[in-house]
């Protein structure tokens, strides 16, 4: 179980060992923190980035309604004057 800082120094390697199916834990003080695992085969088409997020979000009922609000708040900050700055 490798340490943060062996983990930092040999990250190319552990992503290649991950990429043939090993599962690497990476350990903090001797205590373990997070795994690097393989992407499952029925993800590795799967969108990154933006598009992955917005699919997580898309079936949440109450996103437009949030999105509507930041929209609102907006366009209501826009129209009032700039404060004076002395």
């Amino acid at each position: 179980m490798p340490g943060v800082a062996d983990t930092k120094r040999n990250f190319a390697e552990i992503l290649d060992r991950v990429s043939e199916g090993e599962q690497v834990i990476v350990s903090r003080r001797g205590r373990p923190v997070a795994a690097i695992v393989p992407v499952p085969a029925d993800q590795e088409d799967s969108p990154l980035g933006l598009a992955a997020f917005a699919g997580a979000l898309a079936g949440r009922d109450e996103l437009d309604q949030v999105v509507a609000g930041v929209v609102a708040t907006r366009s209501v900050a826009r129209e009032r004057e700039a404060p004076e700055v002395e």
